[in-house]
């Protein structure tokens, strides 16, 4: 192999790795214009991350016009979130429906009848809600609902008395899902909110307060619990939705990946060519990179209208009978196209699925490089390389320790 044929190919794989460059730019751009624009279309026809605040209760004080903070004896709320993902564009987003039922008791230690007023607020003002009730003393209140400003109603209790406000709805959002008691109390008394989700993966926003339990229930749903007889904190409760693989992000690390997936081939076919003495011109390895590009260059665009796994495995099909129904033909089956094809499906294949396996790409590739390094050293170890890379025409000099071997 001479050194021009060497340079040849390296400026081949150049090419093919700047024309990865600029595909894999391209989908990261495609991408994130379809984040900026089609994002705030998904919160517009769906909803925004939902924040639902604790109701607040609140007395006058005698002689003023101030309000002082009345804390509930009892929080008690039950929350049903399932995840509902839609697609737009290259992106996944992490859309739920959220089911809510919140009851509230609060009691009067005043010797004399108080005025409380009440306060809820709702998770989204510009959102959506069905099932809406709200009821105070177990009558349903049934006046007109601003959900900007919010519930707003006045209960009078007498000394001594307990009374309940319960609110029940059903909305939709986004992201992750936030319960965030009262501030200006600082302190819950008798909590207990049960979260269920149709998912296990379950993550919490960070500086949430962790569940006191979590277990599967008998349907297959995912039960958490924060109970607590009097707790005090600052923390918000909160669960982040999972998202899913997204097709954008996913082919863009794949296609920057690209060129160590050439170059690892490239040093199959170059170590076929020296052990089968395979006369392979560096035009042949131009239409295998073509082969490779060929691979991403359909799955980046296969991603955008099928699943991201077919769009996978329609593409790496394509590549492998492309460049090993090429490199039989052009090499008039000189060349051993089972471990070419072998070659590709595990130096391009295995390689770029690894990243559907998050966390295991880096073992997935230094894996295949120390087993690639020591089929390569074996396969290897006889060769005389003086001869290999020995200029044409011209008789190498004996390797040392060699030029008497038959006397």
């Amino acid at each position: 192999m001479s050194t021009k044929r060497i340079a040849a190919i390296a400026a081949i794989f150049a090419l093919a790795s700047a024309g990865w460059a600029v595909l894999g730019s391209t989908t990261i751009m495609r991408t994130m214009q379809f984040q900026g624009r089609l994002g705030a279309e998904v919160q517009a026809l769906w909803g925004k991350p939902l924040v639902q605040e604790a109701p607040t209760f609140s007395v006058e004080i005698p002689g003023s016009d101030q309000m002082r903070p009345v804390m509930p004896m009892r929080n008690e709320a039950k929350v049903d979130l399932r995840t509902d993902y839609r697609k737009k564009g290259l992106l996944w987003y992490p859309t739920y429906t959220c089911r809510f039922d919140g009851k509230y008791s609060i009691r009067n230690t005043d010797p004399v009848a108080q005025k409380v007023r009440i306060h809820f607020e709702f998770p989204c003002k510009s959102g959506t809600y069905d099932a809406f009730a709200v009821y105070v003393k177990d009558e349903q209140l049934l006046t007109p609902v601003d959900a900007a400003g919010g519930v707003n109603e006045l209960m009078e209790l007498a000394p001594d008395e307990a009374a309940e406000f319960h609110v029940t709805y059903f909305t939709r959002g986004i992201s992750h899902w936030l319960y965030r008691p009262a501030p200006q109390i600082g302190r819950v008394r008798d909590l207990n909110l049960q979260v269920t989700t149709d998912f296990r993966n379950v993550d919490y926003p960070d500086g949430c307060l962790s569940p006191m339990s979590a277990e599967k229930s008998q349907d297959g749903s995912f039960l958490m619990a924060w109970q607590a007889s009097d707790l005090i904190t600052q923390q918000n409760i909160g669960i982040q939705i999972p998202e899913k693989l997204n097709p954008g992000p996913l082919t863009s690390r794949i296609t920057f990946f690209a060129p160590v997936c050439l170059l690892f081939f490239f040093i199959l076919v170059a170590t076929i060519n020296i052990l089968y003495k395979v006369n392979i011109h560096p035009m042949h390895y131009l239409f295998v990179a073509a082969g490779f590009f060929a691979f991403h260059l359909l799955m980046t665009y296969l991603a955008g209208v099928v699943n991201i796994h077919a769009a996978f495995l329609i593409s790496a099909v394509v590549s492998v009978t492309l460049v090993t129904s090429y490199l039989s033909a052009a090499l008039k089956g000189m060349l051993p196209w089972k471990i070419a094809a072998a070659g590709q499906v595990f130096y391009l294949v295995l390689f770029s699925y690894s990243f559907f396996l998050q966390g295991y790409t880096g073992l997935t590739v230094a894996i295949g490089s120390v087993v690639t390094l020591a089929v390569l050293m074996k396969v290897t170890a006889h060769i005389d390389w003086n001869t290999v890379f020995a200029a044409k025409g011209v008789t190498p000099e004996p390797m040392p320790g060699l030029d008497n071997v038959n006397t």
